[in-house]
Order: structure tokens, then C-alpha cells, then sequence
């Protein structure tokens, strides 16, 4: 048996080769076949694994697609493996019923026992998005590998805000077809680690900023009998006291952030927006448990200034007043809203040690929230007060990260790339 350090020493040697001269080349030649049928055949079937509502960004693009007579689009839903079943059971739920509202046909791939062989056999996807880009993501035969005669494609579930080289190592990022990037300061680190060079990545901006930028539907808040100020408070999933991402403010905050929703029930009213997967952690957490977690989630859903959002949020976003959290990827797509925002850590400098220079920045762009007292001063200075010190430094950091480029919506970015490369002509 060889020693594990001795084994990662090895591994560490052998796998720059092996992606380099047998992973990265056998899988360009696949996307050449894979482009030449398609040319041949003048269509093309693109299929998106869809597995949380809140990481369904791609409306836009899939409109655009199924404009395109030369493309079918398929809708293939399969939850996370990470979730509780109750969670499995709802994020289906949700799905169905949003892309049935959307009239748009849908492949429920949830009870199967084999999804990967159902889309292969009833989808035929040349082009596939996948959600999220780690290695066994689904841990089954969905999982990117054994879709190797598809062009693979992926756009990034969420700003990615850490340095960290597991962010882009793997084996979908190294032997994907398609990255489809928002910056050239995200190429820059991912070419760093990707041992093809980042010469699969396309810059077409933060798919995103297209939401943030189309006008609000019907309001997502709960009516009040009288206007109030509209914050959101959204806890990571990482509660956990140790860790690479570790976060505790729930754990220090849940019951404080409860009782300030009781003292300005007549002045502000919250929205609790959890990270997906911290009901799960709080079902695993030796002092909460399911009934306690759900109890907690049930008063804040049923509290006549306070409602519970496990959804879409742009909406949310844009039609707040302010937010409360600890999330790497809020702390820089809630700067797309230019509102006053709060970053709650009792560490600042562990809370962005391991970021980079997007989200280092977009945290320091925050009003920091370390205690109670500097909590309630930002609901009462800034958020009820109107006294907003950071502004200016948020509008910087629009500007700098986050304003859209070019003239094409990040959509249509996305949409004439894929032409281009297919070597299709726009109609």
C-alpha cells in the first residue's frame, strides 16, 4: 500500500501530463467530430441540467435559443445529491412549476436511476450546460465524463470570490468546449491553474447583470399595511467551526436577527434568504435538528413584517433597501443593486484572506458587522437614517467589476459565441 503523501506526490506529478498530452487532446478532438456533425446536419440540441432554482440564470439565453429554429432546447431537471430529500422533493417541485408557467417542455430526470443514459437516449444533447463545474458533481453517470462526445459547457454558477486552485481544478474546466467567463481578471486566475491555458474561455460578461437590468415584475415582498424599508439577511451554509469556508454568523445571529424583526416590525420588514444548503447543515448540526430548523424557517416565513425567500432573488435584490450577510458571492452581486449592504464577521481579515481581488474588494465595500451594536447602528444610521458614507465606494466597484460590456446584452454575448463556434451564421 503506498502512503498517502507519497501517493499525492505522485498524483501531483503524473496529472499535468495526463491532462496535457490524453485528457485535454482527446477531448478537442470529440468537439471537432461533435462540430462537424452539427455543421453537417444544420441543427443542434442543447441540453441544460437544471438541479436549484436559484442557480437558473440562463433564462435570456434560452430564450434566445429557442427563437433560433436551429436549436432544441431541453430543460433537464436532477437535484443535487447534497440535498436532503425534503429539499430534492421541493427544488423539483419548484422547477416543475416554473418552467410549466414558462411553457417550456422539461426532461424530469429525478426519479432515475440512470439519468445520464434517459438524456442520452431521449435527449441526444450535442451542446450540454451543466450547473456547477466539480468533479462528481452528480456522482453517476450525469456527471461530465461520460458525456464526452457532447460540447460541454459552463457559466459560472455564481461570482467566484476565493484564490483558491480548487475553484478551477477540474476535469470539466480543463476539457470543457465552452467556459463562458465574466472578466478577463477571472481568465487571468483561471489560466493559472487550467492546464490547457484557458483557451476554452470566452468573456461575455456576468450573466446576471441582464436580470439586474430588465424591469421588476410583480413585487416579491410581502404587502404591509404601511411602507417600510425592505432588508434582506441571507446566511451562508457554512457553520460548521472549522473549514476553508467557514462562516458562523448564523450561528451567533439567528436568534438576534429574529428579535430585531420584532423591535421594527412597524419600520422594516425581512426577507430571511438562506444559502440552499443550510437547512441541510442545520438538519446535521448536533444543536439544531430538523424540527428546530424547520420551525425557525416556518416563523419566519409566517411573521407579518418577515418573509422566507429560498428562490430567484434578483427581484429581491433589486427591490430592496439594503442586505445583511456573509455570502462570498453576494458580497459582489448585491453591488450590482448599488445599495447599502452589511458583511457580518467577527474576523474581517480571515473573512478575506483567501479572497481575490473581486471579492476582497467587494467586501470592503460593505459596512462591516462584527457585533450587535454595529448591526443595529447600520439599520438605524443607514438603512432607516439615510446616512450612506460607502456609496461612492460602491459606485466605484460597479464600475470597475461589475458594469456590463459592450452593446450586447451578456445574453447575446453568450448566444453569438456559441454560433461562432458551432460555425453557425447569425440568421
Amino acid at each position: 500500500m503506498i502512503p498517502g503523501n507519497l501517493e499525492n506526490r505522485i498524483r501531483e506529478a503524473t496529472e499535468p501530463a495526463y491532462f496535457k498530452w490524453v485528457l485535454i487532446p482527446r477531448a478537442r478532438c470529440n468537439h471537432r467530430k461533435r462540430i462537424r456533425c452539427i455543421r453537417e446536419r444544420g441543427s443542434a440540441t442543447i441540453a441544460f441540467i437544471v438541479s436549484s432554482m436559484p442557480m437558473w440564470r440562463f433564462q435570456g439565453l434560452c430564450d434566445l435559443l429557442r427563437n433560433d429554429p436551429r436549436f432544441r432546447v431541453v430543460i433537464a431537471l436532477y437535484p443535487f445529491p447534497t440535498f436532503s430529500q425534503a429539499q430534492k422533493d421541493a427544488s423539483m417541485e419548484e422547477l416543475r412549476g416554473y418552467f410549466t408557467q414558462k411553457e417550456i417542455p422539461f426532461l424530469d430526470l429525478s426519479a432515475e436511476s440512470q439519468p445520464g443514459m434517459v438524456l442520452r437516449e431521449k435527449a441526444h444533447p450535442d451542446l450540454l450546460f451543466y450547473p456547477q463545474p466539480y468533479n462528481h458533481l452528480f456522482g453517476n453517470d450525469l456527471d461530465n465524463q461520460h458525456f464526452r462526445d457532447s460540447l460541454v459547457c459552463y457559466i459560472p454558477y455564481a461570482m467566484l470570490t476565493a484564490k483558491e486552485r480548487w475553484a478551477y481544478r477540474t476535469l470539466l474546466n480543463d476539457t470543457a468546449w465552452r467556459l463562458f467567463y465574466p472578466s478577463e481578471a477571472r481568465k487571468r486566475e483561471a489560466m493559472e491553474v487550467l492546464y490547457n491555458g484557458g483557451k476554452n474561455i470566452r468573456i461575455t460578461g456576468e450573466v446576471m447583470s441582464d436580470a439586474f437590468l430588465a424591469p421588476v415584475g410583480k413585487s416579491v415582498w410581502k404587502p404591509q399595511e404601511t411602507e417600510k424599508k425592505k432588508v434582506i439577511w441571507a446566511p451562508h451554509f457554512s457553520i460548521s467551526e472549522t473549514g476553508m469556508l467557514h462562516r458562523d454568523s448564523f450561528l451567533w445571529l439567528n436568534g438576534f436577527m429574529w428579535e430585531l424583526a420584532r423591535k421594527y416590525e412597524d419600520t422594516i420588514q425581512f426577507a430571511f434568504k438562506p444559502h440552499p444548503r443550510l437547512l441541510t447543515e442545520l438538519y446535521r448540526h448536533a444543536d439544531w435538528g430538523p424540527d428546530k430548523a424547520d420551525a425557525y424557517y416556518r416563523q419566519w416565513a409566517e411573521g407579518a413584517n418577515t418573509q422566507l425567500e429560498t428562490g430567484p432573488y434578483i427581484d429581491l435584490f433589486k427591490e430592496s433597501d439594503a442586505m445583511i450577510h456573509d455570502c462570498g458571492s453576494f458580497s459582489v452581486e448585491y453591488h450590482f443593486t448599488r445599495k447599502p449592504v452589511m458583511f457580518t464577521t467577527q474576523d474581517i481579515q480571515a473573512s478575506i484572506g483567501n479572497q481575490n481581488e473581486l471579492g476582497r474588494d467587494g467586501i470592503l465595500a460593505h459596512y462591516q458587522g462584527g457585533t450587535e451594536a454595529e448591526i443595529i447602528a447600520f439599520l438605524e444610521e443607514t438603512v432607516l437614517g439615510g446616512i450612506d458614507p460607502k456609496q461612492a465606494e460602491r459606485e466605484a466597484y460597479y464600475n470597475k467589476y461589475l458594469r456590463p460590456p459592450g452593446e450586447h446584452s451578456v445574453a447575446e454575448n453568450i448566444y453569438n459565441e456559441i454560433l461562432a463556434g458551432i460555425g453557425f451564421r447569425d440568421l
